[in-house]
């Protein structure tokens, strides 16, 4: 075997460099080996691979020639691509790939301002301009996590994000708590989705929030904000950090959904806080000012309890008051809002009828230019989807479209008990822009209407006279879903095979075991009885008791007997006040009545010894119309 001259270690071929390599140092056999590489193998990506030799430059005053990539042009171009791919790789960690190219184009005019240099300094513009690309696509800028992952302060990314916007004079849209929805819907998700231990809230605050409709009490904080951004008393209160707004008002809402204050306010107000990179105390505070406007609110609204104080103590607090009555008077507001609108959209008539009966007819009045009535211009009305989906594809990243080109649908189009805000457009545009514009992983983690719900939007109801079973399904479907035979034997060999069939057997049979030893012991003894005996219901005429006692008592009946009165035993105890009680032999005979023979009955009282006989008697047999012939056979 052959060794290495330098270390002494093996040598083996190697297939890339087309020599012998020593395994141990690297050295090559041949020094003087080349490889020429193909052209095909510079062109494999998008970016021509930036360490290929790709400018030749011949110095002035000699022969030489400078190495590859030494002239300035190259050197640029290669820092230019290696920032566009660092842009794209932040990008794919925050879930906004399809933000790249506008990052990366913020970057390269930038850059081509002069003002900042390579290196360290390149990295931190390319974190600016993709802050700058978020805010415009109304998204949270995240600035703590952009520093973060440009391993820069947060204040030195502020100060370069004032020096880029300033470079290319750029006006960035202020922040508002609808942006950071979004977050925190995909965070209480993420919390929701993760097992208990993992989680990293309490239990009893994960049970409480397991479940809600989280959907439903986002579009409910949307609402909220919308009503907030109206209202004169909450104005100014909405210029504070808006991320802390954000957060108080998504607590609210899920209070809202679950008609009942969250029972550890501190610590969801903690996870959202830190979602969101503000202080915790800053949430509380926002959260207690905005429950008392909400109170204030509920004063205004008739049929709703509100916070009424007597003596020390409320009979209802404060939280519980705002939580059952926030949708109620956020509707309330909405409504009143939208009507008030309208009104301002009406034409004024500012003639009053009282003036004109005291115009003096002998004034000269100025007749108007043109006093022809023409008929007002009718205007093209545009569906909001298809003004949505064209201004998305003119400029996807542009989700605030003129007022001038979109018209905003009344509340009217939608179901009732739906209240859409007037700038929904404008949201509804952002989210459908971030959803297309997304990552895949990021679009997988929405959740697409069911076929139920497609129908009973389109219906108008999801009862079963409107929807059938049979359209829930489309054609060929439910052949689909069911497997066949043949899958059928083989998932069953599979699941035989892997044990889980023994075990699912050996459960089942344990069920039936619990279950027959359970009712045995719920099963008390005497009430076991055999399958071919019948248990008849005990009657309620018979004194059980004294008849047990009389039947298993067989010595003690002779001395029973005795002590009973002859009446008793012969049943003839309701003639007892008819009978003579001179003589103890006296002889009582009873009279039917209803018989034609006159039958009688003869008893003796017994005395000691005596017997008791009774006559041959028996009472008529039925259906005989009372004729003696065949009484006695």
């Amino acid at each position: 075997m052959t060794r290495c001259a330098e270390c002494g270690g093996c040598v083996v071929w190697n297939e890339d460099a087309s020599s012998n390599t020593c395994t141990t140092c690297g050295t090559l056999t041949d020094s003087s080996q080349r490889v020429l590489a193909n052209i095909d193998d510079q062109l494999d990506s998008q970016y021509f691979n930036t360490f290929a030799p790709n400018t030749l430059k011949r110095l002035r005053g000699g022969s030489s020639w400078a190495l590859a990539g030494q002239s300035k042009e190259a050197r640029v171009r290669n820092n230019t691509l290696t920032m566009h791919e660092f842009i794209k790789s932040l990008t794919l960690t925050l879930s906004v790939s399809g933000l790249s190219p506008r990052a990366c184009n913020l970057f390269d005019q930038a850059m081509r301002t002069k003002q900042f240099k390579w290196g360290i300094k390149a990295k931190t513009v390319a974190g600016a301009c993709l802050s700058i690309a978020l805010r415009e696509s109304g998204r949270p800028d995240s600035l703590k996590d952009m520093a973060f992952l440009v391993e820069q302060g947060d204040v030195n990314l502020k100060r370069t994000l004032s020096s880029v916007l300033s470079a290319l004079n750029i006006n960035l849209p202020s922040n508002i708590p609808a942006q950071f929805l979004i977050t925190l819907q995909s965070h209480l998700l993420s919390i929701l989705q993760s097992p208990v231990e993992s989680c990293g809230i309490k239990l009893s605050l994960w049970s409480e929030l397991k479940p809600l409709s989280i959907h439903s009490g986002v579009e409910t904080a949307r609402l909220f904000i919308d009503v907030l951004s109206h209202s004169t008393s909450e104005s100014s209160n909405l210029q504070h950090p808006p991320a802390a707004t954000a957060c108080a008002v998504f607590i609210m809402s899920l209070e809202a959904e679950k008609r009942a204050p969250l029972s550890r306010l501190a610590d969801i107000s903690a996870y959202f806080a830190d979602s969101c990179t503000v202080a915790k105390a800053a949430v509380m505070k926002r959260y207690q000012a905005l429950n008392d406007e909400v109170s204030r609110w509920v004063k205004e609204v008739e049929w709703l309890d509100s916070y009424q104080k007597s003596g020390q103590r409320a009979k209802a607090s404060k939280r519980l008051l705002c939580a059952r009555g926030l949708k109620d008077v956020l509707n309330w507001k909405h409504r009143i809002e939208a009507e008030r609108k309208h009104d301002s959209d009406l034409p004024l008539n500012t003639v009053d009828s009282d003036s004109e009966t005291e115009i003096d007819p002998s004034q000269d009045i100025p007749s108007p230019i043109n006093t022809e009535l023409r008929p007002a211009r009718k205007r093209r009305k545009f569906h909001s989807a298809i003004t949505t989906g064209t201004h998305f594809l003119l400029d996807p990243l542009d989700v605030h479209p003129s007022s001038s080109n979109t018209s905003v649908p009344s509340t009217a189009c939608y179901p009732r008990g739906v209240f859409r805000s007037p700038n929904w457009t404008t949201a509804e545009s952002s989210m459908t822009s971030s959803y297309l514009l997304s990552s895949i992983s990021f679009a997988d983690t929405r959740v697409l209407p069911s076929r139920l719900q497609q129908l009973s939007v389109v219906r108008g109801g999801a009862d079963a006279d409107v929807i059938l079973d049979d359209e829930l399904f489309a054609e060929g479907e439910w052949e689909t879903i069911q497997r066949t035979p043949e899958e059928m034997r083989n998932l069953k060999q599979r699941w035989r095979d892997d044990g889980i069939l023994d075990a699912i057997e050996k459960a089942s049979s344990l069920q039936q075991l619990e279950t027959r030893i359970r009712n045995e012991k719920a099963t008390p003894a005497h009430t076991k009885t055999s399958p071919d005996t019948v248990r008849r219901p005990a009657s309620k005429r018979i004194n059980l008791e004294a008849f047990s006692s009389f039947m298993h008592n067989p010595d003690d009946e002779f001395g029973q007997m005795v002590n009973l009165d002859t009446s008793e035993i012969l049943g003839l105890e309701i003639l007892e006040d008819d009978m003579d009680d001179k003589g103890a032999d006296d002889e009582i005979i009873v009279h039917d009545e209803g018989n034609e023979a006159g039958a009688f009955c003869t008893a003796s009282e017994p005395g000691n010894g005596d017997e008791i006989t009774v006559d041959d008697w028996r009472p008529p047999s039925p259906g005989l119309d009372n004729s003696l012939d065949d009484y006695y056979l």
